[in-house]
């Protein structure tokens, strides 16, 4: 008899823990960023810029440019049509990858019939191996001189993706905030984790 209640106690403390993880467990977004800088790139010298026409689904590229143009203000940079130093390049939109979970065996409790009222027994269940899709946000800026634009001329290159169900129209305040983190410097690759309330 104490051992079916040990039991049923362990089964409910699980079940509880499992509620808490799913009802109580902040949501957070883990982004990626990877910038790289000409090494004649001087930033101090070059404040002021404009946008070339950018790619992607318009309501967003839009969103998306008074994003990076706030962020850039923000570090002392000036936007100027007129007489830009640098014009900035923005490209932006989802991808699908088709994954497959890995195989894993996990262990169940099981209370077996006995003839003192139950034996508790560990089973095992195999699981996982199936397919699912993940949707990718990425958001790619190129910063050039404004003497001319030509594809590997870049004076500073970045791009920030993020995986998740999450509108990227949702979260591109997040992902234009750790894309320019690394803005006028070229940091190589970085991770951070922000919390999804942050983003919208």
């Amino acid at each position: 008899m104490t051992a079916k209640r040990t039991f049923l106690f362990r089964a409910l403390m699980g079940m509880a823990c499992l509620y808490w993880m799913a009802g109580c467990a902040p949501t957070h977004i883990a982004i990626q960023v990877e910038s790289h800088a000409a090494p004649n790139f001087n930033a101090s010298a070059q404040k002021r810029f404009s946008f070339l026409p950018p790619e992607g689904e318009k309501p967003l590229t839009q969103k998306l440019l008074v994003l990076i143009r706030s962020e850039m203000e923000k570090k002392g940079f000036v936007h100027d049509d007129r007489n830009p130093n640098i014009l900035v390049a923005v490209r932006a939109g989802t991808t699908t990858e088709k994954r497959r979970e890995p195989v894993v065996s996990r262990p169940v409790p099981v209370l077996m019939p006995s003839r003192e009222g139950g034996t508790p027994e560990t089973h095992y269940v195999i699981e996982g191996g199936g397919y699912y899709t993940v949707q990718i946000r990425q958001i790619r800026m190129s910063a050039f001189d404004a003497a001319g634009q030509k594809p590997g001329d870049e004076l500073w290159q970045g791009e920030v993706s993020s995986e998740g169900d999450e509108d990227i129209g949702e979260i591109a305040g997040c992902l234009v905030s750790g894309l320019l983190r690394d803005y006028p410097a070229g940091r190589g690759k970085s991770r951070m984790t922000l919390r999804l309330s942050e983003c919208r």
